[in-house]
């Protein structure tokens, strides 16, 4: 009985895990210019996220944001949802694999070197039959300044 106790925390915090984010690729830049890096988000089978503009205020949002860093974020760009119908809803949503685009631009006077860019992409993950408690998934984006 003690087993099933000291496990039902992992059970419990793996049930929340139903979108999962690629670890990205260095971002190459050179000062004074922009440049594009595309975070691979994957929603599990069954699941689906809420968009970056859900029609209705109580629905949570999908949301990326970055920290200030040694790049500035000029834009974030998500793909065009998907629209599915639960219950008497009408949702828009992402599910599967999808990209969110993300351009920054390095400053003139940045350091060259190794960076890191830090961010947190916020949703809230559902089935068709319930939504999970909202959940942030911590972003390294490792940078190198040319």
């Amino acid at each position: 009985m003690s087993l099933v106790i000291t496990l039902l925390p992992l059970f419990s915090f793996a049930q929340q895990n139903k979108l999962a984010v690629r670890p990205p690729t260095p971002l190459t830049i050179k000062r004074g210019t922009t440049a594009v890096e595309n975070l691979t988000v994957e929603v599990l089978p069954g699941f689906h996220v809420n968009s970056d503009h859900p029609r209705d205020e109580y629905v949570i949002p999908l949301k990326l944001t970055w920290q200030d860093g040694p790049l500035a974020t000029k834009s974030i760009s998500f793909p065009k949802p998907e629209e599915i119908q639960v219950g008497n809803d009408r949702l828009l949503v992402f599910t599967g694999t999808f990209d969110i685009r993300s351009e920054f631009a390095a400053p003139a006077a940045a350091p060259p070197g190794p960076a890191t860019m830090r961010g947190r992409l916020r949703y809230q993950a559902c089935s068709n039959q319930m939504c999970f408690r909202p959940a942030s998934i911590e972003i390294t984006l490792p940078v190198i300044i040319e």
